[in-house]
């Protein structure tokens, strides 16, 4: 019975868990799509982003303040931050860094 609720809960800005696609209209063509995903583990929302089919790097763990998801991710080379806000039922927001920051928006993965 606990499955059959899980199951039944829509995948929203308000319950971002599952597949997005995503659009960042100013970057470079072959980063502009891309899918990206959350999921929970561990009992901690978790976001990752696949562009050109590959990873953008390791899950990284989502702070939420009131109504906005926060990411940063860092490696040795750049740090970024990305914050997205709920649009409805999709998500819009920011991938910022020292050097740049564009837009960009997420729709749920079409089923």
């Amino acid at each position: 019975m606990l499955l059959i609720g899980f199951a039944g809960r829509a995948q929203t800005s308000s319950n971002p868990v599952g597949k997005w696609d995503f659009s960042i209209p100013e970057a470079p063509p072959e980063y502009s799509t891309g899918k990206a995903e959350f999921t929970m583990q561990d009992g901690k929302l978790v976001f990752s982003m696949l562009v050109n089919g590959q990873s953008a790097g390791q899950p990284i763990e989502v702070k939420k303040n009131d109504n906005t998801y926060v990411c940063e991710m860092a490696n040795e080379y750049f740090s970024m931050k990305i914050t997205l806000n709920p649009d409805g039922d999709n998500l819009k927001g920011m991938i910022s860094s020292d050097q740049f920051a564009m837009g960009i928006s997420m729709t749920p993965e079409k089923k």
